[in-house]
């Protein structure tokens, strides 16, 4: 090739890379608006059908079904929430991840850019819980209880929008991560609620939390009823949508209807063993799966955590749980998780040793 021809070229490719930057940055520009105190003048928003759409365009889809996970994680630290959104994207590509924040958080420059990376949609509590309801029972508004309510508002409105989705997990975020796609496990059942035991050793009745949970809102006879039940977590409740329906609906009108004096601090798993053992959920199918041989690990009163040469976390059968619950109980949990998901200090960001 001639000096001449070369020249042309270099030209060509610089002009070209020049328009390239103009417009990625006049895009980058309608996007983000910031501010010099590290926040949003306008925070982005999102399409949930918009989003969908492009959800399932990834060429990696292990299911051709629409599922959705949700969790709360109202005043949480950034860390805890990068954990729990890289978990996600890492089991589950495809699915609709929807994280319910404050405002404040909504408006966070760092918030955003995890969303971005890990396409999260934001939703804020303010606009979910009904403002009635906050000053009628406020008892009713600490997050234990709200989430329920917030969400079943939240799967309500997408419904009058035409968006269904097939399944949905709704859990805590805090201490649960993802190792599998948890939405796999359920062409092994028929359709309907999924909720997951804890320990087989431990029952509610033995359990002085979950005992004070039912006894505090149902009173002894109840709790008498369910003393030799299995513990059910209410921080990990799967099902298809309209499963998942139901089960808010009853959750919500539980939570109304139980006096403010038992409305104690995790509540909401007292009330959702309530719903379970007595089938207060009309025309739904509820599956029990164990802790000890099923695809959630909650292991808070686990004897030991298994895990293989990955860190992985094993049931009984050596299988690797899609999701692992209260691993924050555990010592080894915990080191492992630090070492693995950690946020980079500002000021060695830009170093190289």
């Amino acid at each position: 090739m001639s000096n001449s021809n070369k020249t042309i070229v270099y030209v060509v490719a610089l002009v070209v890379g020049i328009i390239i930057l103009h417009f990625g940055i006049n895009k980058f520009r309608d996007n983000y608006i910031w501010t010099s105190d590290d926040t949003f003048q306008q925070p982005k928003t999102f399409s949930i059908k918009d989003y969908i759409s492009q959800s399932y365009n990834i060429t990696r889809t292990t299911s051709v079904q629409r599922n959705l996970i949700i969790t709360t994680a109202i005043n949480m630290e950034l860390v805890s929430v990068y954990r729990f959104a890289r978990s996600v994207r890492a089991s589950t590509y495809s699915s609709t991840l929807v994280i319910i924040v404050t405002k404040t958080a909504m408006s966070s420059r760092n918030f955003q850019e995890l969303a971005d990376v890990y396409s999260i949609i934001y939703i804020s509590d303010e606009d979910y819980f009904p403002a009635k309801l906050k000053v009628q029972r406020p008892d009713t508004a600490a997050i234990y209880t709200s989430r329920w309510i917030i969400i079943k508002k939240f799967l309500l409105n997408l419904q009058t929008k035409g968006v269904i989705f097939d399944n949905v997990f709704a859990c805590d975020s805090l201490d649960t991560i993802f190792q599998k796609d948890i939405f796999a496990f359920m062409t092994n059942y028929n359709p309907g609620l999924y909720v997951f035991m804890e320990d087989v050793r431990m029952t509610i009745g033995t359990c002085p939390i979950n005992s004070r949970w039912i006894k505090g809102c149902y009173g002894d006879a109840e709790l008498k009823i369910l003393h030799s039940k299995s513990i059910s977590c209410s921080g990990t409740v799967l099902g298809t949508w309209s499963a998942m329906m139901s089960y808010l609906s009853v959750m919500e009108s539980e939570i109304i209807a139980t006096p403010a004096a038992c409305k104690d601090r995790g509540i909401d798993q007292g009330i959702h063993n309530y719903i379970i053992y007595n089938n207060k959920i009309p025309n739904t199918t509820i599956h029990q799966i164990s802790h000890e041989y099923g695809f959630v690990g909650t292991l808070g009163y686990a004897k030991r955590v298994i895990r293989n040469p990955f860190g992985l976390v094993l049931n009984a059968n050596g299988s690797i749980y899609a999701v692992i619950h209260q691993w924050n109980r555990s010592k080894q949990m915990v080191t492992q998780f630090k070492r693995e998901y950690q946020l980079i200090p500002a000021y060695i960001r830009n170093k190289k040793q």
